[in-house]
């Protein structure tokens, strides 16, 4: 499944879209650059990233931009195992990111029996991230990491003395740093102050309200302070980089955008409009949203969601959580609703939205399906 969705989605920028799109130009790139090393052009080390490039901007683009020449740089070593074939570079990324995706949920599964069908569905049947989540794409790289990222996790707390699991922890973290940074410094943050306060035997004296409060300073300084270590943030332009993107997104289409409400200053247009980016971005679009024949399909995926959302929201009130449950269900909604509100805000189109919200709708059909799996174990 996973490699028909790589194909599919090469199929829909090289015949729909007319071969333009960022897959193809990082395909394009990623051939370039290994061409430059068998050509001698360029070294070794050079290729592959220990000596800088001696490529001019006309050359070489992609360096212009980190994130862009970190992605190209690797899928310039794929060309050299796939005679710079785009598809063939698909299927391995689609298989690899299944592969490890299936031993992720196999691995969450292990933690408690309710959850092997609810992980397996969340996680890898949900169509528009399995979809968005497969070929050449950085989504497909960043889902791939986020997998290792959670199997090393859990294997490490389950048995502390398994201190090997730390290197495909550290790993990837440094790949999911280099490809979409937001991701673990929303995630690094989140996921292990709630390991600290899910273990029962600390701050196990105080009631759930009292340690919620800290809770929540420590996630909120603990999160600043990593987050600053990107460019992004400790040059405080980071109100000012998401209107930009904004703007830039919105001048340059002319159908399916977010209608945000305008102000002039680039932190109060997020304040403004945080309420609305984190609606549209766990539930939008909706059906007067449709914008093409493609949308429905995403339409009613989100239709489904927000239905069983809704009956999720009725239902907790009605069935008995454990604290760890507590804190992990908190941590999911922290999760998402940082990237909701960011990604929708900077990406202001619905046709954008559906690709980069893989990075968080599993983790929410996941809560969602836990609480209404929850609630039938009980009635049994």
């Amino acid at each position: 499944m996973k490699i028909s969705c790589g194909i599919l989605v090469g199929l829909l920028y090289w015949s729909y879209y007319g071969g333009k799109g960022d897959t193809i130009y990082f395909f394009e790139q990623a051939q370039a650059l290994f061409h430059y090393f068998k050509t001698d052009r360029i070294s070794f080390l050079e290729w592959i990233g220990l000596n800088p490039l001696p490529l001019t901007h006309a050359e070489f683009s992609a360096q212009s931009e980190p994130r862009t020449l970190f992605f190209v740089r690797t899928l310039s070593f794929f060309c050299a195992l796939t005679q710079s074939n785009y598809f063939t570079i698909s299927i391995y990324f689609s298989f690899i990111t299944a592969i490890v995706g299936w031993y992720f949920v196999k691995t969450i599964s292990g933690l408690s029996h309710v959850n092997k069908y609810v992980g397996a569905f969340a996680f890898l049947f949900i169509p528009s991230v399995t979809f968005w989540s497969s070929g050449v794409l950085k989504e497909t790289m960043m889902m791939m990491f986020l997998f290792v990222f959670g199997i090393s996790i859990v294997k490490w707390t389950q048995n502390f003395k398994n201190w090997y699991y730390v290197i495909p922890l550290i790993i990837s973290l440094w790949i999911l740093w280099k490809v979409k940074y937001y991701v673990p410094i929303t995630l690094v943050p989140i996921v292990f102050i709630t390991l600290l306060f899910s273990q029962n035997a600390i701050f196990n004296n105080h009631k759930f309200s009292s340690k919620l409060v800290l809770y929540f300073v420590l996630i909120i300084a603990c999160g600043m302070s990593f987050a600053f270590l990107h460019p992004v943030f400790n040059s405080g332009r980071f109100f000012e980089l998401v209107r930009i993107s904004h703007d830039t997104i919105v001048e340059n289409t002319s159908e399916a955008l977010i209608d945000f409400t305008s102000n002039n200053n680039d932190a109060l247009f997020f304040l403004f409009n945080l309420p609305k980016a984190w609606i549209t971005g766990f539930f939008g679009p909706y059906f007067w949203d449709a914008f093409s024949t493609f949308s429905l399909f995403w339409i009613v995926e989100k239709t489904i969601f927000t239905t069983l959302s809704i009956l999720a929201l009725f239902i907790s009130f009605r069935v008995k959580f454990t604290e760890q449950e507590k804190w992990w269900g908190i941590a999911i909604i922290l999760y998402c609703s940082a990237l909701s509100t960011v990604i929708t805000l900077s990406s202001s189109n619905y046709g954008s939205l559906v690709r980069y919200q893989v990075a968080y709708m599993p983790f929410l059909w996941y809560l969602v399906l836990m609480v209404l799996n929850k609630h039938k174990l009980n009635l049994k």
